[in-house]
């Protein structure tokens, strides 16, 4: 299903599927659609995804996924510490291909810190 952010634009609407797929592939996942944003939901909300705000960035999407500790990687636009011990870390996704390993593994890291009886996976700095 296309969220509602990216309806009429055909290159992020790709994207958004492209990481829908990955997320509902974990199982366990229920998706929240709104008007600027889509979130995916386990227990809670641990990855969004939304169109970047910079016009520059046209054609990509923002990845949003928290996290126990800080993601030190250039892959990541921002990192915020939102709570003690909670990240939230954004990044640009301009290529199927830059849904690699890598950000799989944070994707699913996100995933297992929200679920129940599941520990989170600690990512090598």
């Amino acid at each position: 299903m296309s969220a509602l952010f990216c309806l009429g634009k055909g290159r992020e609407t790709e994207l958004y599927a492209c990481i829908e797929a990955h997320l509902l592939a974990f199982g366990d996942v229920t998706v929240k659609h709104d008007r600027t944003q889509t979130a995916f939901v386990r227990k809670v909300q641990f990855a969004w995804v939304s169109l970047p705000r910079r016009k520059a960035d046209a054609g990509a999407v923002m990845l949003s996924i928290g996290a126990v500790s800080r993601i030190d990687s250039p892959r990541i636009l921002h990192a915020a510490e939102v709570a003690s011990g909670r990240w939230m870390h954004h990044m640009l996704i301009r290529h199927e291909s830059e849904l690699d390993d890598e950000v799989k593994a944070w994707i699913e890291a996100a995933w297992a810190l929200v679920g129940p009886g599941r520990k989170a996976p600690v990512l090598d700095p």
